[in-house]
């Protein structure tokens, strides 16, 4: 017995001096992320409608590419969990995400502010927002079909992120923020002796104005430093294609040559506050594949450069302020405007088909909604890099506002994130009017446009949000 004690006694003190002498060796697996990625093939197996313009006549007719779901789930040396979700759609309902991570919460014990749902807003890919059935002329054949698609798609998501979860291992996560650019995003809001205009055509666009050409980076990598997975953003409007066939748009493309680069990786491309600046060309796939090699060289810059190591903890937070629309006007208004032949007004609620919406719903009692949810999301990766969700088509000024707001570290701002209501405008934009402003809202449900205090009560919301991620320990409920 004391033969025993003494070698006991021994063996301890050899492990004390291994600890002291060898530091690394309990911290090795103490300091260790653990990362895992999934990709799913999204492209739906039969024609249905394409959302994001108005006016198509015809469902998709082919693919150039496939179409995407993807998920990276992450978790820091003490176990916090988070996952982030891309997709090469148009954009997701509420109502739609609601049912998504109530599910996942369900399955995989992981909690709403820890799940971040992002959407490329190609407009090759399906629609899949319910409420646009309305005002976007689908046929009741296809309304059937589209409906169809996304309820599988719930099931996909779910499944995809569970195969994320499931594929968890030991990663190198690192970041690489401002080094990287791609200037091709210009802006579509001309200002002009009459006020804003709204320009369609690349060779009118306006090249001043804020943007956000910043290309950031998060890299997920294997012990041996072989890449697993790329997380990279840009702000700009998918719209370089204008065509009915399935396509990710330049973002479908940069994720296709960056995978290309890097056998076995899973690229995911996550969209920026880009709702007012699209592509300086437009309407060939060729100008489409050219902005995905821009971006995408952009992106192995980053990668294969100098990376900021992130040290955690992950903390994320979520809040949902409610945005209120202008009051509606007078009955007598909207029945004037039902009978117009004007159909591009400068106000929105004079659009004659959603005018007409709008008296048929007063007609059967239903419900004008007054506001709308709108989603943040915070997400820290310790005092290094910030990620902050935002919901709707976010406008750049939203990105500009909150990377000066919070400086001191890198500050990444997402848009269309966990809900694609129509267009977040800043207080600015709303005052200027014009698409963004407020005329975009005649192809939602929503009456439109946004009251002034809009960009008051988002940041308001993200505030709260980062500074519940800043808090040591802090979590919404």
């Amino acid at each position: 017995m004391k033969q025993f004690c003494f070698s006991a006694k021994i063996t301890a003190i050899f492990f004390i001096m291994a600890i002291s002498l060898f530091p690394d060796v309990q911290t090795a697996s103490a300091q260790q992320w653990q990362a895992g990625v999934a990709s799913t093939v999204i492209t739906p197996r039969e024609p249905i409608w394409l959302g994001g313009y108005g006016g198509r006549e015809t469902p998709a007719l082919g693919k150039i590419h496939d179409l995407h779901l993807k998920a990276l789930a992450l978790s820091d040396p003490r176990g916090n969990r988070a996952v982030i979700v891309t997709a090469d759609l148009i954009g997701f309902s509420r109502e739609y995400t609601e049912a998504v991570t109530a599910e996942i919460t369900k399955k995989f014990d992981l909690p709403r502010e820890a799940m971040l749902i992002n959407t490329s807003h190609t407009h090759c890919g399906p629609e899949t927002r319910s409420e646009r059935d309305a005002v976007l002329g689908m046929p009741d054949e296809y309304k059937i079909k589209n409906a169809r698609y996304v309820e599988e798609l719930k099931g996909v998501c779910v499944e995809t992120v569970g195969k994320a979860l499931k594929d968890m291992k030991p990663a190198l996560v690192t970041f690489a923020g401002n080094e990287m650019s791609a200037p091709f995003a210009v802006c579509r809001r001309v200002p002009t002796p009459h006020g804003i205009e709204y320009h369609s055509a690349p060779s009118s666009y306006y090249t001043g104005g804020p943007r956000d050409d910043t290309v950031p980076v998060l890299k997920v990598a294997a012990p041996d430093g072989k890449l697993r997975a790329a997380l990279f953003g840009y702000a700009c409007h998918p719209i370089t294609l204008s065509i009915d066939y399935y396509c990710g748009d330049y973002p479908g493309f940069a994720q296709q040559y960056v995978e290309e680069a890097y056998p076995g990786a899973v690229a995911m491309f996550m969209q920026g506050c880009g709702a007012q600046l699209v592509p300086n060309a437009r309407f060939q796939i060729e100008y489409a594949q050219g902005h995905g090699r821009t971006l995408a060289d952009a992106v192995k810059k980053a990668l294969d450069g100098p990376q900021t190591e992130i040290s955690g903890p992950l903390r994320c937070a979520y809040r949902e302020p409610l945005l209120q629309f202008k009051p509606l006007p007078d009955r007598g208004v909207l029945e004037e405007a039902a009978k117009s032949k004007n159909n591009i007004p400068a106000a929105p609620l004079l659009d004659p088909a959603k005018a007409a919406l709008i008296l048929k719903m007063m007609d059967k009692g239903e419900k004008i909604p007054t506001t709308v949810p709108c989603p943040v999301q915070a997400i820290s990766f310790g005092k290094e890099l910030l990620l902050v969700g935002l919901s709707g088509e976010t406008v750049v000024d939203y990105s500009v506002s909150l990377k000066t707001e919070f400086q001191g570290r890198f500050v990444w701002v997402a848009g269309y994130c966990n809900s694609v209501f129509g267009y977040l405008p800043s207080w600015k934009i709303v005052r200027e009017g014009g698409y963004e402003g407020g005329r975009a809202f005649s192809y939602t449900l929503y009456p439109g446009p946004f009251a002034e205090d809009v960009e008051s009560r988002t940041l308001t919301a993200v505030r709260e949000a980062v500074k519940a991620v800043d808090d040591k320990g802090a979590r919404t409920p």
